[in-house]
C-alpha cells in the first residue's frame, strides 16, 4: 500500500503543565502513592491485543508521596475541551485540523491538485502530498508540478535537468543509463558492439545473408558482433550455439532451468529461469516462492510474512480497511495488531480499533481503564495534581 506523505513542518507540542502519575478513579484529596504503575487486564484490550509502541513509562519527577492529589478536570495547553470534544480536552489546539489554534476554526482552504490544508503549530498551512510541489506558489492551483518527473524541477522546484536527460523519481538521468546500451543513435539507446542496424558506427547495417561467406543454418544469420558485421548470430534470441558447431546451428535454449541466460549457467532445484528487460534471472531467491496474478504477472513473494501472500500466493490478511487496524503475518498465519494508542475494546472485528486510549477517560490507556468522571486522560493517563486548597476536606 502506498503511503502519501505531506511536505509540512514538524510540530512540538507544549508541555502539560499537571503531573502525570498513576491512572484509575479515586476520590479527590486522597494521599496518593507516587510512581504507583498502572495494573490493568491484557485481555481487556480485544483480540488484537495491546497496541503498537505503547509507553509504559512513568514520569520520573514525581511529587512527595504524602502530598494530596486529586483529579484533574482543566485543560492545560494545548488541549482543550471543544465542542466537537467526546471527551476531555481531547482536542490539542496545534494540530487538529477542525480546531486549529482554537475551537471551531477548521482548516478548510482550497484543495486543487493535491494540496491539502493542515494545522500545523496552532496555524492552518498550506501543504502537498507526496512528490507535488507548488512550484509557482499559487495555493489557487495547488501543487501544480510532480517534481518524481518533471525535468524542469526534477526533485524540488527550480532543480531542472540537462538537455537529454529524463526525471525518475526525483533524480536526473542520462539518456542511455542502461550498461547494455551506452551508445546514442537516432534518438534511441543501443550498443554499437553489436547493433545489426548501428554496428560501429551509428547507421552501418549489416546484410544477414553474409556475402562471401558460407550459408547458414536456419536458426542462424549474419550479424554484427564486437563493433563488426559478418558474425554468425542466432534468431531466436533465447537459442545459442553452445556446441559450437555451426551445421546444427543454435541448438540450445537458454531459458531452461539447466540453462539460464548462458551454455555454462544454470538453476538450483526448484527454481524458475525467467528472462526479463534482455537479462535472465533464477526465481525465486531462498524464502520466497513464485507467485503469479492477472495484474501483476509473476512475482516473488514471502508467504510466511506477507499480509498480501499470507500462507499462500494471492491470499490477502482481512482488516485493511478496519480503522487503525494493521494486518500482520506469521509464519505464514493471518493476524493483526492495532495501531499505537488505539485499542480494540468493544471485540468486533468491522470496526477495527475503535478506542484512543490516549484521550478516552473511559479507557485511557488501555480498555476498562476509567477515569473519574469529568477527569482528563491525556497520553493515556488519568491527570492528577496537587489538590487545592479549596479541595481539601474541612
Amino acid at each position: 500500500m502506498q503511503k502519501q506523505t505531506v511536505e509540512l513542518r514538524p510540530l512540538r507540542a507544549a508541555p502539560l503543565l499537571v503531573a502525570l502519575i498513576m491512572a484509575g478513579p479515586f476520590a479527590c484529596a486522597e494521599t496518593m502513592s507516587a510512581g504507583v504503575a498502572v495494573e490493568s487486564d491484557a485481555g481487556a484490550r480485544g483480540p488484537f491485543g495491546p497496541s503498537v509502541e505503547e509507553d509504559t513509562s512513568t514520569d520520573a519527577s514525581q511529587p512527595p508521596s504524602d502530598v494530596r492529589m486529586c483529579p484533574v478536570t482543566t485543560c492545560s495547553a494545548p488541549w482543550a475541551t471543544c465542542p466537537t470534544s467526546e471527551f476531555p480536552c481531547d482536542a490539542n489546539l496545534l494540530i487538529d485540523d477542525d480546531n486549529c489554534g482554537g475551537c471551531g476554526i477548521r482548516c478548510g482552504g482550497p484543495r486543487a491538485n493535491f494540496s491539502v490544508w493542515s494545522c500545523v503549530d496552532g496555524q492552518c498551512a498550506f501543504g502537498c502530498v507526496g512528490d507535488f510541489r507548488s512550484c509557482d506558489k499559487d495555493p489557487t492551483n495547488g501543487c501544480e508540478i510532480d517534481t518524481s518527473s518533471d525535468v524542469d524541477n526534477c526533485g524540488d522546484c527550480g532543480l531542472a535537468c540537462k538537455s537529454g536527460e529524463r526525471c525518475e523519481k526525483g533524480t536526473c538521468i542520462g539518456p542511455c543509463n542502461d550498461p547494455s546500451a551506452q551508445d546514442y543513435c537516432n534518438g534511441a539507446c543501443t550498443n554499437l558492439q553489436n547493433d545489426d542496424r548501428n554496428c560501429g558506427v551509428c547507421g552501418n547495417t549489416c546484410d544477414p545473408t553474409g556475402p562471401g561467406k558460407p550459408a547458414l543454418h536456419s536458426s542462424m544469420y549474419y550479424g554484427c558482433g564486437g563493433g563488426k558485421c559478418g558474425v554468425p548470430k542466432c534468431r531466436d534470441q533465447h537459442q545459442r550455439n553452445c556446441n559450437n558447431d555451426l551445421s546444427d546451428g543454435c541448438e540450445a535454449n537458454v531459458l531452461t532451468t539447466e540453462r539460464c541466460g548462458s551454455c555454462d549457467s544454470g538453476c538450483g532445484a526448484g527454481k524458475l529461469c525467467a528472462s526479463m528487460n534482455n537479462a535472465y534471472y533464477c526465481l525465486c531467491a531462498d524464502g520466497y516462492e513464485l507467485c503469479t496474478s492477472p495484474n501483476f504477472g509473476r512475482t516473488c513473494e514471502r508467504l510466511t510474512d506477507d499480509p498480501e501472500n499470507c500462507g499462500g500466493c494471492g491470499h490477502i490478511c482481512p482488516g485493511k480497511q478496519w480503522p487503525h487496524f494493521v494486518p500482520t503475518c506469521n509464519f505464514g498465519v493471518c493476524g493483526g495488531t492495532c495501531q499505537a494508542g488505539y485499542a480494540d475494546c468493544d471485540q468486533l472485528s468491522d470496526n477495527g480499533c475503535e478506542v484512543n486510549t490516549r484521550v478516552d477517560n473511559r479507557n485511557c490507556g488501555a480498555c476498562g481503564n476509567a477515569c473519574s468522571p469529568g477527569q482528563v486522560c491525556s497520553e493515556g493517563q488519568c491527570l492528577v495534581a496537587p489538590c487545592k486548597p479549596e479541595e481539601l476536606p474541612k
